[in-house]
């Protein structure tokens, strides 16, 4: 039998009303996911913060390549969208299982919980480092588009100032081979480092600290991106030009493997903009984006001697080699330690603001009681 027009309007306001319900419930728990809820308020506002420079510099980059010659390549725009939409089921199905295991008592259950919350929460940690590398590199090769007057001859003025001979330092440093490989490996290993960081984070159940690490890589890109547009250089081994057995233990190529990249992007005639270009990603050199992840880090660890000892040896010795191995000027990582050290500043204010707000809303709770 047919239903007549108000029953049919009753389903027809039933089925609304439950997608609806499935779309809220949906976007909470994708809320819920992306802000790391469970590491507590502090956390979902930091991670607040990230997601919003994360969208803020994307939309720069739409604007600006829109704007450019430069085109991103059809792989890199099929990359992005493979990251977010496998990382957000993946994500999601983790967050779900681990809500349906909710208050499980069994040894299987618990065991599956923990799994999925660590797997939802290296999920979520990963997908937004790989999001940050992809804008970052968007605005770095864009900025290199544009092709502002290089700036080494000025930075190397700098580094004279402050007394530093480059080629000098260099050459000491590859006149040991036990030292020249130790500070090799360290420079080839920060990124190794990061990602380490980043899963004894989430392993731990330091949310609240992850937050705030990928938070800090967050505002640390914006200085790294404002500093590849105001200070653009090619690097000390570009400027200096030292003879090949001044360097020959850090390669043949040591910091210059960037260099033919940064010039056809400074060209009339740029490449398209592929994630899959060798050195896309080190088209920086002021400031030192190593220096920046090696005190991010250990800025991480820092609480526990058995994770900060190591991290400040390790990322002290990478410190080190960017200037004989990166090819950076000592201006570049002074001006990446005033980078990290704003990042901080900022952070840790947004935090005690916040711990002053929750005292103050207990002590209105307290006084009405």
């Amino acid at each position: 039998m047919l239903l007549n027009v108000s029953e049919a309007d009753a389903v027809n306001a039933r089925g609304a009303h439950n997608l609806n319900s499935s779309l809220r419930f949906l976007v909470t728990i994708t809320a819920h996911v992306a802000l790391l809820a469970r590491g507590g308020a502090t956390a979902s506002r930091l991670m607040k913060l990230a997601w919003s420079v994360i969208i803020g510099l994307a939309i720069v980059d739409l604007v600006w390549i829109a704007m450019t010659d430069l085109r991103l390549a059809p792989s890199s725009w099929i990359a992005i969208v493979r990251v977010i939409s496998f990382s957000l089921f993946a994500a999601l199905l983790c967050e779900l299982i681990s809500q349906r295991l909710q208050g499980k008592n069994d040894p299987i259950g618990r065991l599956l919980k923990l799994v999925a919350d660590y797997l939802g929460t290296v999920t979520v940690a990963m997908v937004a480092f790989a999001l940050l590398a992809a804008v970052v590199i968007i605005f770095c090769c864009l900025a290199a588009g544009a092709a502002l007057p290089l700036q080494d001859l000025r930075l190397a003025a700098l580094d004279a100032s402050l007394g530093l001979d480059w080629k000098s330092f260099v050459a000491l440093a590859n006149s040991n081979d036990l030292i020249s490989r130790i500070l090799l490996v360290a420079y080839q290993n920060t990124g190794g480092v990061v990602f380490a960081t980043m899963l004894w984070l989430c392993l731990s159940k330091r949310l609240e600290r992850l937050a705030e690490f990928l938070t800090m890589l967050c505002l640390t890109a914006i200085g790294t991106a404002a500093g590849m547009l105001i200070l653009p250089a090619a690097g000390a081994y570009s400027l200096h030009q030292p003879a090949l057995d001044a360097f020959g233990n850090f390669g043949t190529d040591a910091g210059m493997w960037h260099h033919k990249l940064l010039m056809q992007f400074r060209s009339a005639h740029p490449p398209l903009i592929d994630f899959d270009t060798p050195n896309i990603n080190c088209l920086v050199t002021f400031p030192s984006g190593h220096t920046i992840l090696g005190l991010v880090t250990t800025y991480a660890l820092r609480d526990r001697l058995y994770t900060f000892l190591p991290a400040l040896l390790i990322n002290g010795v990478m410190i080190i080699s960017t200037l004989p191995v990166g090819g950076h000027y000592l201006v570049d990582l002074i001006a990446s330690g005033a980078v990290t050290a704003s990042s901080i500043t900022f952070i840790r204010s947004m935090k005690r603001v916040r711990s002053r707000t929750s005292r103050s809303d207990d002590n209105v709770l307290a006084g009405a009681t």
